[in-house]
């Protein structure tokens, strides 16, 4: 195992330009870079972890094992987002006290967003 740690998620994307719209324009990523036509790259700004989401045709299925993508904010950052979330008309599916929640993506993963 190489000492450089854990750099990206590969995750499937149906919609490459809906999809670098929900995360750049709803949730703040930055883009990182991409490997057109196919490929593309999204950071945190600020931070080194990236979400790599690739082209494809195939919807994510249930046996993949991916549960949530969970992305670490602040009290305020999460009052924020809900606000930025109903604005968009993207749905809250779930709750976890007031310190996450949890939304889809447009290809159908599921985001959680906590402050704990």
């Amino acid at each position: 195992m190489t000492d450089g740690g854990l750099r990206h998620i590969a995750l499937r994307a149906r919609d490459l330009k809906a999809t670098e719209k929900f995360y750049t324009e709803v949730l703040g990523l930055e883009v990182a870079f991409r490997h057109p036509p196919s490929i593309i790259f999204l950071r945190t700004p600020g931070t080194s972890d990236l979400l790599n989401f690739v082209r494809s045709n195939k919807r994510p299925s249930g046996n993949q094992g991916l549960e949530h993508i969970g992305f670490q904010t602040t009290p305020a950052g999460l009052k924020r987002l809900e606000k930025t979330l109903q604005a968009h008309g993207i749905a809250i599916e779930g709750r976890r006290n007031r310190s996450a929640i949890y939304f889809s993506d447009p290809n159908g993963y599921q985001i959680e967003y906590y402050c704990d």
